[in-house]
């Protein structure tokens, strides 16, 4: 990088959004099922201004605890420094250029042209050295557990590790684990516990417990199986939260993501059958203890083919 913080090399600016925006896409990172907050809008933490436009869904969709970012220069002025191995995040702006046109009078010679720019910001925990007394402190509230929805995640034989290393929620097949951003982030207690019961159905495909289809196999964003297995997460969280008795609340955003996915399968109402049959299935795993899973009578329905 140069001396001000611009990389060196010439690259289009409107490419380097579109791909980072196509990437979170591509991932499959659904925005209206993000019941958490992220750090408020982010803003600079020295000027306190806050970014707009497109630089607003750039930084956001970083999911940083506290939004507030740094750069470089700013970052020195503190005494602080970048963490190793971190790498800044591109903020783009519009630079006004004055050029000059031979052909008109001289008085209207100079015509101002705007250029797309872009320079690099750094999120506040990427730095060390930063003073205290210049970090906002947090403002998310100290988080209380609903007992009928810890009851039914401690109650699960055979679960799988739970974490809160990042600020996204997700399984993770290979390694058997559940991430989930911290609980006194989310906006209710009730949407906490909506999206962990999702991402636990998920886990319910893993091979040591249903060996589901869509969970043992590496399948693509947008294909039936996937789509299939987010409709059986979203339906066996429905399930749950209605035993745990924090529904309709929680409700109310399945339906819209439930909606989303049937659209991605056409309507399709076969799909939507099995889906809440395995659904119905992966909510017996979780709530009933092996030997009563012997007694259970669910509903049978013919494997999902892939496509």
């Amino acid at each position: 990088m140069n001396e001000n913080n611009q990389p060196s090399e010439k690259k289009d600016v409107y490419t380097i959004v579109t791909d980072q925006v196509m990437a979170q896409l591509e991932q499959g990172i659904i925005p209206w099922r993000r019941p958490w907050t992220d750090g408020h809008m982010p803003t600079n933490l020295i000027s306190k201004r806050p970014y707009r436009g497109i630089n607003l869904w750039l930084l956001t969709m970083l999911h940083y605890d506290q939004n507030y970012f740094l750069t470089y220069r700013q970052i020195q002025e503190l005494g602080g420094t970048v963490k190793r191995g971190e790498s800044g995040h591109v903020v783009v702006f519009w630079k006004v250029l004055n050029t000059e046109t031979e052909d008109l009078p001289e008085e209207e010679t100079a015509k101002k042209h705007a250029v797309l720019r872009y320079y690099m910001v750094f999120n506040i925990s990427q730095c060390e050295g930063i003073p205290e007394d210049k970090v906002p402190p947090s403002d998310a509230q100290e988080f209380e557990p609903l007992l009928e929805c810890e009851s039914i995640i401690q109650s699960m034989h055979n679960p799988p590790a739970l974490q809160s290393k990042e600020n996204e929620a997700y399984y993770h097949p290979g390694k058997d684990f559940i991430n989930m951003p911290k609980a006194k982030v989310f906006k209710t207690k009730e949407e906490y516990y909506a999206v962990l019961f999702h991402e636990l159905i998920h886990s319910t495909g893993h091979e040591s417990r249903l060996k589901r289809e869509g969970v043992q196999q590496m399948t693509p964003f947008g294909s039936t199986v996937y789509s299939t297995e987010e409709l059986i997460a979203e339906i066996g969280s429905c399930y749950l939260t209605h035993v745990a008795g924090i529904a309709p609340k929680p409700l109310v955003n399945s339906v819209a993501y439930i909606q989303g996915w049937l659209e991605k399968l056409q309507n399709n109402k076969r799909i939507l059958i099995y889906a809440a049959s395995q659904a119905q299935k992966a909510a017996d795993y979780i709530l009933i203890t092996p030997t009563e899973q012997t007694t259970v009578v669910g509903i049978e329905t013919e494997e999902l083919v892939s496509e």
